[in-house]
């Protein structure tokens, strides 16, 4: 089993209305936490592109109708689960800091956005890599993963979305590439490789 780049038709658009407004709340809540006294820039959550996200997520969603159930990894705010929902996605997130599933579900409730987020690890209980530990990596290891709150595991999910730590690229496609179901997406963001997506497959398959 691998994962082979996939190519997406990304089409730079307008974004909708809701689109708009629903970034925009969540623009001012991410201004208003990190404006908090003591916050440290860097540590915890930091925001993704959410346009590039949005046009990349409608990109899959056109040319790959079967993805329909949407996790994300490390939801902070929630706003690519809430993106999800507006695409008609079954949609939920992950997220190990309590404060940020509140403000989470706060968000998607004041936008009626049917998704889903818990919180807990997003790193499968079962997952083992010999050597490394929280010492080694940003991403939480070893602490109770989320699944069962979900009521689902990680191979219930067509679609995965990351935004990997600087250098953890290899470490959150190797969690996918463990725990994936066959033909799943993984779409990462990340300031050095920008927008990619990945498919698990079985075995030698050209990327389409």
């Amino acid at each position: 089993m691998q994962l082979v780049p996939l190519q997406i038709a990304i089409e730079p658009a307008p974004l909708p209305p809701r689109v708009v407004t629903t970034l925009a709340s969540a623009r001012a809540r991410i201004d208003r936490w990190f404006a908090q006294p003591g916050h440290q820039t860097g540590i915890g959550f930091i925001p993704s592109d959410y346009e590039q996200v949005w046009h990349a997520l409608a990109a899959i969603r056109r040319e790959h109708p079967d993805a329909r159930r949407l996790l994300e990894w490390g939801s902070g705010f929630g706003v690519v689960a809430g993106l999800g929902a507006l695409l008609g996605l079954d949609a939920h997130g992950i997220e190990i800091d309590g404060d940020l599933v509140t403000s989470a579900n706060e968000l998607l409730a004041e936008h009626d956005l049917r998704a889903t987020i818990v919180q807990g690890s997003f790193v499968p209980m079962d997952f083992v890599d010999a050597g490394l530990d929280d010492l080694e990596t940003r991403t939480v290891l070893g602490q109770p993963d989320a699944y069962d709150k979900l009521g689902r595991d990680l191979d219930d999910f067509d679609l995965v979305f990351a935004y990997p730590w600087p250098t953890e690229e290899e470490l959150y496609r190797e969690i996918f590439r463990r725990g994936a179901d066959y033909g799943a997406i993984l779409l990462t963001w990340s300031c050095q490789e920008g927008m990619r997506a990945h498919r698990k497959v079985a075995g030698a398959e050209r990327p389409r």
